[in-house]
């Protein structure tokens, strides 16, 4: 399997097989023996490699299961370093070359002074020097990182840490020089025993610097147990060599998580859609509501249904569009033949009555009369007083003088008259019948209805009223109507065309939820199998840190009635942690640690969580330096602590840097094997050890 990179993905190293990692293989190992479909176990292959494969794998893409290579020989005897010397200038509260010596072996150092003296310069140079970085420094102000030099010696800012590697003919030098203000600005190179100069990379410790950590100081002591809980979590996994493991259940977790949302997301939808189709008068969406309301619900009906994104009525969009060009009388038009239905009703009023009147009716009837005698020139019977002989040429003569001697007398009446008829004309024109595909029940179409029916008024002024005012209400209508038509054609579907996009998003997140269930059942599957897996050996490895720790905890403990019960790894991702288990006064029933602890029981807590570390067999690093872990302790638990560090110190190198003077009293009055110094420090930064005491 590919080596795991920090952000989850692919690294650029593939084997073809299990690769190095014997906690990898071993999984293969038992995958490959489990008896698990492939399908299953493609996906618990895809979580090894990292999120990208893990993607690729939900794309449909295939995931070639790895070959396990045949076991590789065990690699020979650990090389254990262990610390030779410290030298540090310019560094913190170091100034001139200061420098600590040890032998090269297990056994107790411990380095007393006060606040100031050094120490701690000491212990963050040695970490330094071996990883570039201090934890310190990320949650220090940026007045102290821009000012980290020491104020009384600017001729070099360096740390080198002198270690001796087993089997080497003589130590190994490991230097960091400060070349800039920042406090990131070091440069690094290794001396090694024969004099070859390399850079730090060669010593190939990156992982194992992580893993087994050799320095630790109050406050990482501190955040152990009362910092944020994955802190512990991710220290115990990466002892356990674990990480890997657990960044692969995280990974698909997270895939399983993703699955279940997408599952459920169409569920969440469906009410807000139901209201959406139901609010609708599309006779699509009450279509799309049943179907979605019945038990066996037809995707491919419904996608149909969405699909039709035209007007729901094709004759009411042909109407719409006729609506958008209507053409209704202008208003100065409207008001121009209302003008003259008055005027020429003033007229008529006027020669109502008089000779001029009486000679245009005259004149009138001799004309129709002569009109129709020369049509019917045979004809000689009146056709209104019925008198035989009554028409004939005489009669036409007779008629003609009497016409040219009454037209001047009608002139005036005859034009009254005239004008009138020309009035009404003009307002029979204007009175235009409704158009046929124009909807009657409109409230246009009614409006309409009575603006046509003033073709049936006789009377000039009282038409003239009725084309003035009905004329008002029918160009408001006909704007109003415009107006909607252009709207609703803006959106010829009348709102469903929004709501078939709402359709066929849903549509498409129901697609994804089949999909997704799936494809869940295999991701759930894997995920079981992974995390009993995991669980099996978290609790395996786990056990005999546990077990160290609890020793620790009893000798540290002094007289309390606390017992530390056990640790177990839980959780994973953001809720992922170590619970930690006590029981007080015997009392069988577990209680989760920080409830009950002092400070100082805090810290010899967290001292029992942290020092077995130190004694794992594949610990490549043989010494631990120590800042400052006896403060907030009792002088029983100090008296605890000097005799487990003096137990660990037969096995291990442990450097501790302390002011309080209660940890050297306590290894002196127990007689325990220690070598204690005394560090001092002058007003110029010069440091230096006292004579061993």
């Amino acid at each position: 399997m590919p080596e795991a990179d920090t952000n989850g993905g692919r690294s650029g190293r593939e084997t073809s097989g299990g690769g190095d990692d014997p906690t990898t293989t071993a999984l293969l190992e038992a995958l490959a023996r489990s008896g698990t479909p492939s399908r299953v176990r493609a996906w618990i292959n895809a979580a090894l490699w990292g999120e990208d494969a893990l993607e690729a794998l939900l794309q449909g893409e295939r995931i070639p299961e790895p070959v396990l290579d045949e076991p590789s020989p065990r690699p020979g005897r650990m090389r254990r370093s262990y610390l030779t010397g410290i030298r540090v200038e310019g560094f913190r509260g170091i100034g001139r070359p200061a420098e600590l010596t040890f032998s090269p072996g297990p056994g107790l150092t411990v380095i007393v002074g006060r606040n100031g003296s050094g120490k701690s310069s000491f212990a963050e140079a040695a970490e330094a020097a071996l990883t570039g970085r201090n934890p310190r420094w990320d949650s220090m102000p940026t007045g102290w990182r821009d000012g980290w030099r020491n104020l009384h010696y600017d001729e070099r800012t360096e740390a080198t840490v002198d270690i001796h590697i087993a089997g080497d003919d003589g130590p190994t030098r490991i230097s960091r020089r400060w070349t800039g203000e920042s406090v990131r600005s070091a440069r690094g190179e290794v001396v090694h025993p024969d004099g070859r100069v390399s850079p730090l990379r060669t010593l190939d410790w990156g992982e194992n610097l992580v893993r087994y950590r050799p320095f630790l100081s109050y406050d990482e002591l501190g955040r152990t147990v009362t910092g944020r809980a994955a802190e512990l979590y991710d220290t115990l996994t990466a002892l356990l060599g674990l990480t890997g493991l657990a960044e692969a259940e995280r990974r698909l977790a997270k895939v399983c998580d993703g699955l279940v949302r997408r599952r459920e997301r169409p569920s969440r939808a469906l009410k807000q859609l139901m209201e959406a189709l139901s609010a609708s008068s599309d006779p699509r969406a009450a279509q799309a509501a049943q179907i979605l309301s019945s038990p066996s619900m037809d995707l491919d009906a419904l996608r149909r249904i969405a699909a039709d994104d035209g007007p729901s009525d094709p004759a009411l969009h042909v109407v719409l569009r006729r609506l958008r060009r209507l053409a209704v009388p202008e208003r100065a038009l409207i008001a121009d033949v209302v003008n003259e239905l008055r005027g020429a009703a003033m007229e008529l009023a006027m020669a109502a009555g008089s000779k001029g009147d009486h000679a245009h009716g005259v004149v009138r009837l001799l004309e129709q009369a002569i009109e129709h005698h020369k049509r019917h020139p045979t004809e000689t019977t009146c056709p209104t007083c019925d008198s035989a002989g009554a028409l004939g040429p005489d009669w036409v003569r007779r008629a003609n003088a009497q016409l040219r001697a009454l037209r001047p007398q009608a002139a005036t009446a005859s034009a009254a008259y005239e004008r009138a008829d020309n009035a009404r004309d003009q307002a029979r024109f204007l009175l235009s019948p409704m158009p046929g595909w124009l909807p009657p029940e409109s409230e246009l179409g009614q409006v309409w209805a009575l603006w046509e029916s003033g073709d049936d008024i006789e009377d000039l002024a009282e038409l003239a009223d009725h084309i003035e005012v009905v004329g008002r209400k029918l160009r408001a209508a006909a704007v109003s109507a415009r107006r909607d038509a252009t709207e609703r054609l803006e959106d010829p579907t009348d709102g469903w065309g929004e709501l078939a996009e709402r359709l066929t998003e849903w549509l498409n997140d129901a697609q994804e939820a089949i999909k997704a269930g799936e494809t869940l059942a295999d991701t759930e599957a894997a995920l079981e199998w992974l995390a009993e897996y995991a669980h099996s050996v978290r609790s395996e490895r786990l056990g005999p840190v546990a077990h160290q720790a609890e020793q620790v905890w009893f000798r540290l403990r002094q007289e309390r009635h606390i017992d530390l019960q056990g640790m177990r790894l839980i959780g994973r991702g953001a809720r992922r942690r170590v619970e930690v288990d006590v029981a007080v006064d015997g009392v069988d029933d577990q209680t989760s640690a920080p409830g009950l602890l002092s400070q100082g029981e805090f810290q010899a807590l967290a001292l029992s969580i942290c020092l077995p570390r130190t004694l794992v067999d594949d610990n490549p690093f043989g010494f631990l330096l120590l800042d400052d872990p006896v403060q907030a302790m009792d002088t029983e638990t100090v008296e605890g602590l000097a005799s487990v560090l003096a137990d660990v110190g037969r096995h291990r190198q442990l450097v501790v840097f302390t002011h309080d003077t209660r940890l050297s009293d306590a290894l002196r009055r127990l007689g325990l094997p220690a070598d204690i110094r005394t560090i001092n420090r002058d007003a110029m930064s010069n440091v230096w050890l006292a004579d061993p005491a």
